[in-house]
């Protein structure tokens, strides 16, 4: 378990940095259109050396220098967002497993009650109840088995 949580952490942390360097590296990317001798349209980011070429500008893709580039002011608060929400997915976690923890014994204690309540079922001999005067009135045998069967199958149902 402690291995696995220690991998979520570094996979988190990469995510950071990866996210991050993204967000504050300035792009360069610069693409070329020109048409060759044989009328071949060719695509590159990089100019040909003894032809003419047509600079294109790609919308989405940031302009290069500083003047698209996020202000630290922007990178910081967008570095504190990703901060706030890595810290409200590790609490969500936290809670999750904590109530994954408090079910597990939940389930361990109900199924040991069970497992007494079937282990006394099979054993008894009568079965009875107890009416308003404190008398028992015992079940005839139909009932029992009935009783005896109810209590396998609980512990059948909730703990195998």
């Amino acid at each position: 378990m402690k291995g696995w949580s220690l991998n979520v952490r570094c996979l988190k942390a990469l995510t950071v940095v990866l996210v991050l360097s993204a967000v504050t590296a300035p792009a360069t990317a610069q693409f070329y259109k020109w048409v060759d001798e044989n009328g071949k349209v060719h695509f590159s980011d990089q100019p040909p050396r003894k032809k003419p070429a047509e600079k294109l500008e790609l919308k989405g893709i940031p302009k290069t220098g500083n003047q698209d580039a996020p202000s630290e002011a922007q990178r910081r608060e967008r570095q504190q967002q990703l901060l706030k929400s890595m810290e409200k997915d590790r609490k969500a976690i936290e809670q999750q497993r904590a109530k994954e923890r408090q079910d597990k014994k939940d389930k361990a204690a109900l199924c040991q009650r069970l497992k007494k309540k079937k282990e006394k079922a099979l054993w008894a001999t009568h079965f009875y109840t107890v009416d308003k005067n404190g008398e028992h009135i015992y079940d005839d045998e139909k009932t029992a088995e009935a009783k005896r069967k109810a209590a396998v199958d609980a512990y059948d149902k909730n703990c195998l």
